[in-house]
């Protein structure tokens, strides 16, 4: 049975997944470390403890593709190399892992989370999307089912953390984007697609506690001001159902989820299981 690799470069983890099926796309086996690159992001330089624990992580991960005879595989980065002052040696030291790493724009990151989220949203052909990521936060408006227009904005869940948790925060960042590229206000459409880590999360601890209900303004609103109040009910249910390295990230992530959602006047979104990687791995395997 063909396989294929993706290894995802992020500014909080790294991440390795086996597909043994595109048609339908199908996990096989899923990796990840929570190396948080953007720490080592020393005011656009990368820390060389930062370049030696990704090489490390990469190393390990080629390791399990040859292990287990995968001979069809890509690897990204997404926002850690953006803006840095050393990217030419952060990119050189990853290439020695033997992996051809392709560095991804911030509009490239978005178009691939678009594709990914047509492999069980492609009947909304109209709508807005977004990625709450590490170190970034992709903006997609899409009209009969194309991209209209997009944007990355340099404010994941990660940098968000360093910052107050309160809707100006998310206010500032999204007045910021939607100057920058007016046209991603132009679909009037409630259809609001969450893809990306932050937002399955949210959908996790949704799930947990509100069994069978969508994911709604509301719902985040009460999960964010849980989790702030350190509410025993909430923070139990996340540290069940959330891994342990999204823990402190989660409570920015959900304040800049609430935040689109209040911008696009989108009382529920919608939560898609494909992202950036599922739409890099179906537009670069080839044709049949």
């Amino acid at each position: 049975m063909k396989q294929y690799g993706i290894v995802d470069i992020g500014s909080n983890t790294i991440v390795l997944i086996i597909y043994d099926s595109v048609d339908p796309v199908h996990v096989k086996e899923y990796w990840s470390e929570p190396v948080h690159l953007v720490s080592y992001n020393d005011n656009g330089y990368m820390k060389p403890e930062g370049i030696e624990k990704t090489l490390a992580v990469l190393q390990k991960y080629k390791a399990i593709l040859e292990e287990q005879q995968v001979d069809t595989y890509f690897a990204f980065i997404t926002e850690p190399w953006r803006r840095l002052t050393n990217t030419d040696e952060f990119l050189s030291r990853l290439s020695e892992s033997g992996f051809d790493i392709d560095a991804l724009s911030g509009q490239e990151e978005a178009e691939y989370d678009f594709y990914g989220s047509r492999i069980d949203c492609a009947e909304i052909r109209d709508g807005n999307a977004f990625d709450i990521g590490g170190g970034s936060t992709e903006l997609i408006s899409f009209h009969g089912g194309t991209i209209h227009a997009c944007h990355s904005l340099p404010a994941g869940c990660v940098r968000l953390k360093e910052l107050p948790v309160t809707p100006e925060t998310a206010q500032a960042y999204l007045r910021d984007a939607f100057a920058a590229c007016p046209a991603l206000l132009d679909t009037p459409s409630e259809n609001l697609i969450g893809i990306g880590g932050t937002a399955r999360a949210c959908a996790l601890l949704s799930e947990e506690l509100y069994p069978g209900a969508p994911v709604t303004r509301s719902i985040v609103r009460t999960l964010l001001n849980g989790l702030l109040e350190e509410d025993p009910v909430i923070t139990a249910a996340m540290k069940k159902v959330i891994t342990p390295g999204r823990w402190t990230v989660l409570a920015p992530g959900l304040n800049m989820l609430g935040g689109i959602m209040d911008a696009y006047h989108a009382d529920t979104v919608r939560i898609s299981e494909g992202c950036v990687r599922e739409g890099y791995l179906l537009t670069h395997l080839p044709k049949e």
